[in-house]
Protein backbone atom coordinates (compact mmCIF):
# COMPACT_ATOMS: atom_id res chain seq x y z
CA UNK A 1 0.00 0.00 0.00
CA UNK A 2 1.51 3.32 -0.76
CA UNK A 3 1.44 6.35 1.78
CA UNK A 4 -1.15 8.44 -0.67
CA UNK A 5 -3.68 5.22 -0.31
CA UNK A 6 -3.17 4.85 3.57
CA UNK A 7 -3.52 9.22 3.91
CA UNK A 8 -6.56 8.65 2.40
CA UNK A 9 -7.98 6.16 4.48
CA UNK A 10 -7.00 8.16 7.20
CA UNK A 11 -8.56 11.28 6.24
CA UNK A 12 -12.23 9.35 5.55
CA UNK A 13 -11.97 8.14 9.28
CA UNK A 14 -11.16 10.87 10.35
CA UNK A 15 -7.97 10.55 11.86
CA UNK A 16 -5.65 13.32 12.88
CA UNK A 17 -2.09 12.55 11.86
CA UNK A 18 -0.59 14.66 14.29
CA UNK A 19 -2.31 12.93 17.38
CA UNK A 20 -1.51 9.86 15.33
CA UNK A 21 1.92 10.36 15.58
CA UNK A 22 1.94 10.99 19.06
CA UNK A 23 0.49 7.49 19.57
CA UNK A 24 2.64 5.83 17.66
CA UNK A 25 5.04 7.40 19.99
CA UNK A 26 7.17 9.98 17.51
CA UNK A 27 8.46 13.34 19.22
CA UNK A 28 6.83 14.91 16.30
CA UNK A 29 4.31 14.59 13.03
CA UNK A 30 7.36 14.67 10.62
CA UNK A 31 8.56 11.43 10.59
CA UNK A 32 4.73 9.89 10.45
CA UNK A 33 4.47 12.43 7.34
CA UNK A 34 7.93 11.12 5.66
CA UNK A 35 6.78 7.39 6.17
CA UNK A 36 3.46 7.74 4.44
CA UNK A 37 4.95 9.62 1.22
CA UNK A 38 6.39 6.18 0.85
CA UNK A 39 5.52 4.11 -2.27
CA UNK A 40 4.94 0.97 -0.11
CA UNK A 41 4.66 1.69 3.45
CA UNK A 42 5.85 -0.53 5.56
CA UNK A 43 3.59 -3.38 6.69
CA UNK A 44 4.79 -2.94 10.59
CA UNK A 45 3.77 0.62 10.42
CA UNK A 46 0.63 -0.32 9.00
CA UNK A 47 0.17 -3.07 12.04
CA UNK A 48 1.02 0.19 14.10
CA UNK A 49 -1.41 2.57 12.96
CA UNK A 50 -4.41 -0.08 12.86
CA UNK A 51 -3.88 -0.95 16.67
CA UNK A 52 -3.26 2.98 17.49
CA UNK A 53 -6.88 3.09 15.44
CA UNK A 54 -8.87 0.03 16.55
CA UNK A 55 -9.15 -0.92 13.38
CA UNK A 56 -7.96 -5.04 11.93
CA UNK A 57 -4.98 -4.29 9.57
CA UNK A 58 -7.46 -6.11 7.29
CA UNK A 59 -8.88 -2.86 7.29
CA UNK A 60 -6.47 -0.67 5.41
CA UNK A 61 -6.35 -3.32 2.74
CA UNK A 62 -9.83 -3.23 1.68
CA UNK A 63 -9.32 -2.86 -2.28
CA UNK A 64 -7.26 -6.13 -2.72
CA UNK A 65 -8.42 -9.28 -4.20
CA UNK A 66 -7.44 -11.05 -1.67
CA UNK A 67 -4.63 -13.14 -3.01
CA UNK A 68 -2.64 -15.38 -1.08
CA UNK A 69 1.24 -15.77 -0.84
CA UNK A 70 2.90 -18.92 -3.10
CA UNK A 71 5.67 -19.50 -1.12
CA UNK A 72 6.19 -19.99 2.61
CA UNK A 73 5.64 -16.88 3.69
CA UNK A 74 3.21 -15.88 6.57
CA UNK A 75 -0.19 -14.86 4.54
CA UNK A 76 -4.03 -15.06 5.35
CA UNK A 77 -6.38 -14.15 2.55
CA UNK A 78 -10.05 -13.36 2.69
CA UNK A 79 -12.72 -10.94 2.12
CA UNK A 80 -14.20 -8.98 5.02
CA UNK A 81 -15.01 -10.75 7.50
CA UNK A 82 -14.25 -14.67 6.36
CA UNK A 83 -11.04 -16.34 5.69
CA UNK A 84 -10.54 -17.92 2.87
CA UNK A 85 -6.80 -19.68 3.04
CA UNK A 86 -4.48 -19.81 5.34
CA UNK A 87 -1.05 -20.89 4.52
CA UNK A 88 1.08 -23.57 6.18
CA UNK A 89 3.73 -21.53 8.22
CA UNK A 90 0.84 -19.68 9.33
CA UNK A 91 -0.78 -22.32 10.80
CA UNK A 92 2.08 -23.70 12.47
CA UNK A 93 2.74 -20.41 13.66
CA UNK A 94 -0.12 -20.19 15.80
CA UNK A 95 0.38 -23.99 16.97
CA UNK A 96 3.93 -22.86 18.14
CA UNK A 97 2.39 -20.13 19.97
CA UNK A 98 -0.49 -22.14 21.38
CA UNK A 99 2.45 -24.71 22.46
CA UNK A 100 4.23 -21.61 24.24
CA UNK A 101 1.44 -20.41 26.03
CA UNK A 102 0.89 -23.81 27.34
CA UNK A 103 4.12 -24.28 28.73
CA UNK A 104 3.79 -20.44 30.01
CA UNK A 105 0.52 -21.80 31.94
CA UNK A 106 1.98 -24.92 33.58
CA UNK A 107 5.29 -22.78 34.72
CA UNK A 108 3.02 -20.03 36.48
CA UNK A 109 0.57 -22.73 37.95
CA UNK A 110 3.49 -24.70 39.61
CA UNK A 111 4.94 -21.45 40.73
CA UNK A 112 1.69 -21.23 42.48
CA UNK A 113 1.73 -24.08 43.63
CA UNK A 114 4.99 -23.82 46.00
CA UNK A 115 3.87 -20.29 46.81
Amino acid sequence: MNGKELKKILKEEGVNLTELAKMLGFDNDQRLHSALKAEDVKSGLIEAIAKATNKNVGFFYKNTTGAIASDNSVAVSGDGNSVNAISERFISLLEKKDEQMDRLIGLLENNNKRN
